[in-house]
């Protein structure tokens, strides 16, 4: 058995790995320290000279020139001939006043440094932390839970908004009520009502939580179709209907053993028939996105909480089958965080939901029969299909996505050679709102992050009546030849995915259409727009 230590490369690896994880605060510092002087407020969606800076802000400018310079090596403002400008970073994320705006969230993580110098003595003497100070007077608690609250929030806006992709897809009939239990200030409940705007929401958390919630979202209109209510997760006592989904959001890992299984046996219990239980949280491991968060966020909560911890995948999977919740779906967020699906229903499995589920999903939704996702080695391309189109079809030379100006053979399949992976879908008339639902896939999969991504067609064009004479199509953004035109056997690629295809034989069968979308560029690394992808 080999051991972890064993992985590591002493040639490439020696003293400048080790100061540079004793550096690492340098960074954070400069970051907040940016944030605290509002650099990037400062300049905005324009640009600036030092001079120009320094007499704006009252900053001495030496040394704002050279913490700028900072700046620009972090990659978080750039310069130009002189002048400085936030970086695409910056300017989605950290410019006060902006919707999108982080940096209440990122400051927050500052004032959790002290906590961390107490790493040592939590080991060395295994004190649990204390909620509360005994010398903590109310305002400051208060304005302390309204700190936490506001940063939670942001955190919670960003990854409910990556979330409802997969929940989408998942859930084939929207559910009609939901609870989040620990949910803040409500973002996930507001998530879920813009994916499902029929949802009833109902959130649960503290009293001193909702009040500051309450402090920042202070208009009606922002509680809409959200029910508060009060109370303590490890003493619920009110009486509900049941609900199609229980969410517990960054919830459990500030307990223990025994406290998550009494939470999870009360979400459980609060299960209307075919709802499930939704666990947002951090892993210790199994994440491909940043393997290391997972286990130093377990020590923020060693630190930090009375005996919260980040569970491991085996030891949360446990977890759920003693509250009775035994059919679990696992699904990786892009950034450093999981989403676990669970139900008491169907049997007992852990599944891994993978990117090509979910593009299958996603192909599915836009209006087709059904989709496979297929490797590139299973499309078959021979030179009779191009000759049954110049013999055999009357838009042979009229259409510019069919023969002789789609792609041959030949370059079909080197084409095709360069793919991993192709989307092979299927549908029925009308043409044209097949090929619509076609560039909306494709679409889609760009977006995704599969910019590579091409598609091809079934029969001719039919963007247009006819082609223009002179040979330059009038929608090139629209025109996508077909899989025949290229030279595919559309028939036997079918039959390969184990699609059933099969040539109209009598007035009583109906056409069907196939077409396809390649992506996963051959030296491009597999679902790039999923970390957690556990395809082969």
């Amino acid at each position: 058995m080999k051991l972890p230590h064993y992985n590591a490369d002493i040639a490439s690896e020696g003293f400048q790995r080790l100061e540079d994880l004793a550096t690492a605060y340098w960074y954070s510092e400069v970051l907040f320290t940016a944030l605290e002087l509002s650099i990037f407020g400062l300049l905005g969606e324009g640009s600036a000279s030092i001079d120009e800076l320094a007499r704006t802000s009252g900053y001495e400018a030496d040394g704002l020139n050279r913490f700028l310079a900072a700046l620009v090596a972090l990659g978080l403002i750039v310069e130009h001939d002189g002048q400085f400008a936030n970086g695409p970073l910056a300017a989605h994320y950290l410019i006060p006043g902006t919707d999108s705006y982080v940096g209440d969230f990122l400051l927050y993580r500052r004032f959790l440094i002290s906590s961390w110098q107490r790493l040592g003595a939590r080991i060395r003497q295994g004190s649990m932390a204390n909620d509360r100070s005994l010398e903590e007077t109310p305002e400051v608690y208060r304005n302390r839970t309204l700190a936490y609250v506001r940063a939670m929030d942001l955190q919670a806006r960003i990854k409910a908004a990556e979330a409802l992709d997969f929940l989408g897809k998942v859930f084939g009939t929207p559910p009609a009520q939901v609870l989040d239990v620990g949910g803040g200030a409500g973002a996930w409940c507001r998530a879920l009502r813009s994916l499902w705007p029929n949802v009833r929401t109902v959130l649960f958390d503290l009293p001193e939580t909702l009040a500051a919630a309450r402090q920042l979202y202070p208009e009606e209109k922002s509680w809409k179709g959200i029910e508060v209510l009060a109370g303590n997760i490890l003493t619920p006592c009110f009486r509900r209907p049941k609900f199609d989904l229980v969410l517990l959001s960054n919830v459990l890992h500030a307990y223990g053993e025994s406290e998550a299984q009494a939470i999870l046996k009360y979400c459980a219990g609060w299960l209307a028939p075919g709802g499930m239980v939704l666990i947002h949280d951090y892993l210790a491991d199994l994440h491909d996105a940043d393997p290391v968060k997972g286990t130093l966020y377990d020590l923020h909560m060693l630190i930090n909480t009375y005996n919260g911890r980040i569970y491991r995948l085996a030891e949360l999977v446990a977890l759920l089958e003693g509250a009775g919740l035994q059919h679990v779906r696992l699904r990786h967020l892009r950034t450093d965080t999981s989403i676990l699906l669970a139900n008491p229903e169907g049997p007992k499995a852990l599944e891994h939901v993978t990117q090509h589920e979910m593009l299958t999903a996603q192909a599915q939704q836009l209006g087709f029969m059904c989709a496979r996702v297929i490797r590139t080695s299973e499309i078959v391309v021979e030179p009779w299909v191009r000759l049954k189109c110049q013999f055999g079809c009357s838009n042979y030379d009229r259409s510019l996505g069919c023969p002789p100006y789609a792609l041959d053979e030949g370059k079909m399949a080197t084409t095709i050679s360069r793919y991993k992976h192709a989307l092979l879908v299927q549908g029925t008339p009308p043409s044209k709102i097949f090929h619509e639902q076609l560039l909306a896939l494709e679409k889609a999969l760009f977006l995704g992050g599969h910019i590579e991504a091409l598609a091809f067609g079934a029969g001719p064009c039919p963007v247009c009546p006819s082609c223009v004479t002179d040979g330059r199509c009038r929608f090139p953004e629209k025109l996508r030849p077909s899989l025949e035109a290229c030279g595919v056997d559309v028939y036997k690629t079918a039959r390969r995915a184990d699609l059933n295809l099969n040539p109209v034989q009598h007035h009583l069968g109906y056409v069907k259409y196939v077409g396809l979308v390649l992506f996963d560029v051959k030296g491009n690394y597999e679902g790039p727009a999923d970390p957690g992808n556990f395809n082969a």
